[in-house]
């Protein structure tokens, strides 16, 4: 499954904020959990700051492939209806 966030509409590239929202949000509370989890299993004790960096390292990964769909050129992207 490919999820586009940057498509093509009329010859421009467009942002789908509606799969950029979601994917952030899944993605972010996915790997904070994730980092919370295994800080949890190293440490033995839980840390709300193990969470809040995965979070940050979640949209991270978000806004990354944003920018990558921004800087490629319109007519390489996905078309949108």
């Amino acid at each position: 499954m490919r999820v586009v966030l940057v498509g093509q509409k009329n010859g421009k590239a467009v942002i789908r904020w509606p799969q950029y929202a979601c994917l952030s949000f899944v993605l972010s509370m996915f790997v904070g959990m994730w980092a919370g989890g295994t800080f949890y299993l190293v440490a033995g004790r839980w840390s709300h700051d193990a969470v809040l960096y995965g979070i940050a390292i979640g949209l991270g990964i978000v806004g990354v492939g944003l920018l990558k769909g921004l800087r490629t050129p319109p007519d390489r992207l996905s078309p949108i209806d």
